[in-house]
């Protein structure tokens, strides 16, 4: 095997000082996991210039490449879920009830075999000594916020408060998942329908008819030629179309794991007239929402704006907003520095919050603004994909149809 690559960090230990060094790890999620188990959040990860040499690549817990980790990653707790467990805990809390005994209630009440096992660790780790914030860190089963916002509360006495307003924030991101994946069913239950139809038609009609007509001999119209054509090669090919197909999967993900390739990609995306717009949107939704939950537990400016980046996905807009964090570093507003990274109505929302001394609210108005931004979106694409399938399916049908016909009645005027 070869010596894993080096990637150099930038990233915010539990007190939100700044800490930069270099990692070796198989790749950039495993780099993310093993900092995390050092309780460090990740803001800036790239590859390191230069290779060690001679010393082996540090040793992490456990990699997203195990088959351990898989099928945890595969039975991750849900947004809603992990949200049921946290509120209960800050209730717990609020009405007085130790944080041992309530991580004891978490662990016993969670909804599923790996949680209840990372609530169990967090709750030994707090009956030793450790921070929640610290035990939170080293579990792969919170987001990277998680940590830092529990442990502003813990500084401020208010950990109570910061564990609903993690609450909060999860069970918004999932209702809003909700509502986006029902609205995508009905097309996806008709696409899949489609293409269920026409496989049926290509396999099954047409070589039938096909073998009927050409029976009746004589020249057939181009039309039915091109159709027995396209149902041969689904017929007999159909082992390489699925042979391609799966390459250009593995092709597809090899070449979105490089950084290089998949920041181009995320910029290609961003620069598409529609999806572009709706992309950033997304992004802007995740970033507001997480920087306003990590204000309203005290967590500083520059640590806020690094923790909510992290939640972006978009490689080009996560560099557009690390620019971002620099002017505001040297000195700049928050809402000049994020201009032309956010949507305007965000931007204008957290200058209006800059002004108003009431930032971390303007924030979470501006995530809903962004996530109902974003529904609307959908659901007007949703709206224009369903009859599109409607056509393009009975489209296929009607050619499918008119080709045979007009064999059939060649057949039958050559007979005549």
């Amino acid at each position: 095997m070869g010596e894993s690559p080096r990637w150099r960090y930038e990233a915010a230990d539990a007190n939100g000082a700044s800490v930069v060094g270099e990692i070796d790890a198989p790749s950039e999620r495993e780099a993310i996991d093993a900092l995390r188990r050092r309780a460090l959040w990740v803001t800036t990860l790239t590859l390191a210039l230069t290779q060690r040499a001679s010393q082996p690549p540090e040793q992490t817990v456990e990699t997203s490449a195990s088959p351990r980790s898989w099928l945890a990653w595969r039975s991750r707790t849900s947004a809603r879920d992990l949200a049921i467990v946290t509120r209960a805990v800050s209730t717990l809390i609020s009405a007085g009830v130790p944080l041992d005994r309530a991580l004891t209630y978490a662990a016993n009440q969670a909804p599923d075999e790996a949680s209840q096992r990372s609530f169990a660790t967090i709750r030994d780790a707090v009956r030793n000594g450790q921070s929640l914030s610290s035990a939170v860190a080293s579990q792969s089963l919170f987001p990277a916020y998680f940590a830092p916002t529990l442990s502003a509360g813990e500084a401020s006495g208010t950990l109570d408060a910061s564990l609903s307003l993690l609450a909060d924030h999860l069970e918004r991101s999932d209702a809003v998942r909700t509502r986006l994946q029902s609205a995508l069913i009905y097309p996806a239950i008709l696409g899949i329908a489609s293409i269920i139809g026409v496989t049926v038609i290509l396999l099954v009609v047409v070589p039938r008819f096909a073998a009927l007509i050409q029976e009746g001999g004589g020249t057939l119209p181009l039309s039915t030629r091109a159709l027995i054509a396209v149902s041969a090669v689904v017929t007999h090919g159909w082992w390489a179309l699925l042979l391609a197909a799966a390459l250009a999967v593995f092709g597809w993900r090899r070449a979105m794991a490089d950084p290089a390739m998949r920041r181009r990609w995320d910029a290609t995306l961003l620069g598409i007239p529609v999806i572009g717009a709706l992309e950033r949107t997304r992004g802007g939704a995740a970033y507001t929402g997480t920087l306003s939950v990590a204000l309203r537990s005290g967590v500083g400016l520059l640590t806020a704006m690094s923790l909510a980046r992290a939640v972006v996905t978009n490689g080009q807009l996560n560099a557009e907003l690390a620019a971002a964090e620099s002017r505001v570093r040297d000195g700049g507003t928050l809402a000049r520095a994020l201009e032309g990274a956010l949507p305007p109505l965000a931007v204008r929302l957290l200058d209006a919050g800059e002004v108003g001394g009431d930032l971390p609210m303007l924030a979470s108005r501006a995530a809903t603004a962004a996530d109902s931004d974003v529904q609307r979106a959908v659901s007007r694409a949703v709206t224009l994909v369903e009859p599109l399938l409607i056509l393009g399916f009975g489209g296929l049908v009607g050619f499918v149809a008119l080709a045979l016909l007009q064999a059939i009645y060649g057949i039958n005027a050559r007979s005549l």
